[in-house]
């Protein structure tokens, strides 16, 4: 049993440096600056760069900086991370039915311009389904806000994100 447990760390050891011979730094400034450079401390550099920057957020929703606006689990990490750091903001503006942060979520979220006030509107009158769990989960309170968008005929036609 120990050798096995050695054997299988040795191979993990191994693999790592493996999985980041090439760029995958992802998107974002980093993935730009350290482009064609590879290795382990190249990625973590531009890993590094990407997050201290925060231009993964910018790049993943608007398509740029070698982002793809339609990466699946991307924008589902980027809107976690949102959610995450952003809930007590998010809440007040939800409550109020207005506010940059409320915007920001339907960005991220793939509502267009014009479905912002709508966004907001439902974000109030589905405050307490949205915010009625003890603890926070950023997780699973995207999957009720997507619940609630696609009751909506208006943001489950218009918003990109939510399914």
């Amino acid at each position: 049993m120990k050798k096995l447990v050695i054997l299988t760390a040795a191979l993990t050891l191994l693999a790592v440096p493996a999985a980041f011979a090439g760029n995958s730094a992802g998107c974002g400034l980093g993935s730009i600056i350290f482009e064609g450079q590879s290795g382990l401390v190249m990625n973590v550099i531009a890993v590094t760069t990407n997050g201290t920057l925060g231009n993964n957020t910018f790049g993943i929703t608007s398509g740029t900086s070698n982002c793809d606006a339609s990466d699946t689990v991307m924008n589902e990490m980027v809107q976690e991370h949102f959610v995450a750091m952003n809930y007590e903001n998010l809440s007040g503006e939800m409550a109020q039915g207005q506010g940059q942060y409320v915007s920001a979520m339907a960005d991220l979220m793939g509502c267009p311009a014009a479905t912002q006030e709508t966004f907001a509107r439902m974000s109030q009158e589905k405050y307490r389904e949205l915010f009625s769990a003890p603890e926070m989960d950023a997780k699973r309170w995207i999957v009720g806000l997507k619940a609630a968008m696609a009751q909506d005929a208006t943001l489950a036609s218009a918003c990109t994100r939510i399914s």
